[in-house]
């Protein structure tokens, strides 16, 4: 037997309609705050990711997976989807002035070779937000308050803390990081990718998955930040707070991007510790890329980890699925008016269903349970003959009478 590759899933049934419903949810309260879906390629030049992710990065470094085409083009499958997004506004020059700010989100596949474990596999999907040409405080609190809006749509705003920093740069970034190498060289047991990039990108050690709770101690960023960025940092968190969006300074976060410039944040589960969304500013990317001088800020959801915490909640976020009518046909006859049934209801914009399989009632009435069928139809040759047709509805046990031409305006409630 053929099996799907590791690190990936098969989604169906139940689990397929909980899915779409959340991308439906993400787009509801997107389309709230006037934001544009924008769809890339799954596919791009390795060279994007390289120069706008950073080769420090595990992503980069580890995790691509790459091919080479018939011609020796290098490219890879995205690994994430902010490149790609900066890549189009640049291509098709979406940062003109009218367009600005350009707002966008994008929902797809994401492809990364590490170690499959609960909520992270090889190939997953994100939900993301992108804001280019505008950079406030303003809108640091409304992007923060969007990614709220969207948990709290699901249901899943509990136990939710926003985890945030501000990531100096300049003059004020070559200090600290200089005084943050001269903390780490009195470890001697960090691990090799620390030892990498201590010397590539020394931020990133404050990131590790492996050696990251050793540095409660590390020097804080915000005592080499300018007066400027620490009240930008400051107003920030009491805006929030203001807001009702619980809230608190982590000095460490540093997310794992080499591309995130000032303020950087996470939606963390107090009880598991595990992010639900990250993001921040990215000013420097477009213009490392070849586009404008232009602001930039987002945030990506996991749509896995999403799905993960509602079944651990409890929690559905699909409409019950319920049919308006099923019918039972038990003649050749009457499968042929069941079809004739079905495009009438289908057009009039009702749910409806047979089973062609059918060979008895009682079938019948079994499959009309198992897929919640408000009311039920029997189309025999005593109804065809007389133009008589039962129609009985399950919650209230009640049967009318109808003509053959009635039943869908009974059924959408008309006269």
């Amino acid at each position: 037997m053929i099996q799907k590759p590791r690190g990936t899933q098969d989604l169906f049934l139940n689990n397929s309609k909980e899915w779409n419903a959340v991308e439906e949810k993400f787009r509801k309260v997107l389309n709230l705050f006037n934001y544009g879906e924008i769809i890339t390629p799954m596919f791009e030049s390795k060279e994007l990711f390289v120069r706008g992710v950073g080769d420090s990065s595990d992503i980069v470094s580890k995790e691509m997976y790459e091919f080479t085409d018939r011609k020796g083009r290098e490219y890879v499958l995205r690994p994430e989807g902010t490149a790609p997004t900066v890549r189009a506004l640049i291509e098709n020059k979406l940062y003109i002035q009218e367009n600005l700010p350009y707002k966008t989100f994008y929902i797809g596949p994401i492809f990364r070779y590490e170690r499959p474990q609960a909520g992270r596999y090889r190939q997953f999907n994100q939900l993301g937000v992108e804001t280019f040409g505008i950079d406030s405080i303003s809108h640091d609190v409304e992007l923060i308050s969007l990614g709220q809006s969207f948990l709290k749509e699901l249901k899943i705003n509990k136990d939710v803390i926003v985890e945030m920093n501000y990531l100096i740069s300049g003059n004020e970034r070559k200090e600290y990081e200089l005084e943050l190498k001269k903390y780490l060289n009195l470890f001697d047991d960090l691990c090799s990718d620390c030892e990498i990039r201590i010397n590539k990108n020394v931020l990133r050690v404050l990131d590790c998955k492996i050696d990251g709770n050793k540095f409660a101690e590390a020097p804080k960023m915000t005592l080499f930040a300018s007066q400027e960025n620490k009240e930008r940092l400051n107003k920030t968190f009491d805006q929030l707070k203001q807001l009702g969006i619980e809230a608190k300074i982590n000095f460490n976060l540093v997310r794992g991007l080499d591309y995130y410039t000032g303020l950087v944040f996470e939606f963390k589960n107090i009880k598991t510790d595990q992010a639900i969304i990250a993001g921040g500013s990215y000013n420097n990317l477009v213009e490392e890329l070849g586009g404008p001088n232009l602001p930039a800020s987002g945030f990506a959801i996991g749509i896995e980890r999403i799905m993960m915490i509602l079944s651990d909640q409890e929690i559905k976020v699909a409409d019950e699925d319920e049919l308006d009518l099923f019918i039972i046909p038990l003649s050749d006859d009457a499968q042929f008016l069941t079809n004739k049934l079905l495009l009438e209801a289908r057009t009039a914009n009702l749910k409806v269903d047979t089973n062609w399989n059918i060979k008895n009632l009682k079938a019948g009435f079994k499959s009309a349970e198992r897929l919640k069928s408000k009311n039920i139809v029997i189309i025999g040759e005593n109804s065809i003959n007389s133009d008589i047709y039962a129609i009985k509805d399950q919650k209230s046990g009640e049967t009318k009478e109808l003509k053959f031409k009635d039943i869908v305006k009974y059924l959408k409630g008309e006269k």
